[in-house]
């Protein structure tokens, strides 16, 4: 696990969990990276802390140029956390979480199970979702189809700055590339892939098998 805004070189911190379920995997990922933007937040990483009934009620009949969904859930469930994750990145949409120890709160809004999911309009009108499992897919799902909620554009990435630079050098943008052209780099990572890794994956070729990787290695050779 690298942690952003490393200042020297480093191998990284290696973890390991009970298992190697991809559940678990996803699951301490998750909780590094709530733990690690407690000290350090990363700008493009959303808060995960759940936020608590009086800060949800502060956003009831205010109107907003965004849509606001706040997952419901008890402490230990991760739903709440990946459907943050799954919209970071979507417009017009604020993820939150919260957990579900007020009770009389949960009441109020209507909210008899968790993990449940609310939303608040931007025109100030609110309610619970209705007929929605109660799964990250169908949560994730269900938001990313709200009217005007969209996918957002991706700038052209910066080079970040080193340190110690002399004054008055200039950042380097990332250079644009034409999707419609094939480049050298997409070929040789294509063909690294096939020689070194699906290919490594076959101990030994003989027959048609071997027929085939010859014919394919005289194409490639000719063009």
């Amino acid at each position: 696990y690298f942690k952003a805004f490393t200042k020297q070189f480093t191998t990284g911190e290696n973890y390991q969990g009970a298992d190697r379920e991809l559940q678990t995997v996803r699951q301490m990922m998750i909780s590094f990276l709530q733990n690690h933007s407690q000290e350090v937040r990363p700008p493009a990483c959303p808060p995960l802390d759940p936020v608590w009934s009086s800060d949800i009620t502060s956003l009831f009949d205010k109107n907003s140029h965004h849509y606001t969904a706040i997952v419901f859930e008890s402490n230990s469930s991760y739903v709440g956390r990946e459907v943050i994750l799954d919209l970071i990145q979507y417009e017009n949409i604020v993820v939150r979480r919260a957990l579900d120890s007020d009770k009389a709160f949960l009441e109020k809004l209507g909210i008899a199970s968790v993990p449940s999911c609310y939303l608040i309009q931007p025109n100030g009108s609110h309610g619970l979702i209705n007929n929605l499992k109660p799964l990250r897919s169908f949560f994730s799902s269900y938001l990313k189809s709200l009217p005007g909620v969209r996918k957002k554009l991706l700038l052209p990435l910066q080079l970040p700055a080193q340190e110690n630079k002399e004054e008055g050098t200039e950042i380097k943008v990332w250079k644009e590339f034409d999707k419609t052209k094939l480049y050298m780099a997409d070929l040789e990572s294509g063909l690294h892939f096939l020689l070194r890794v699906e290919l490594a994956t076959h101990k030994t070729l003989e027959g048609a098998e071997l027929k085939t990787f010859k014919d394919f290695v005289t194409i490639s050779a000719k063009v």
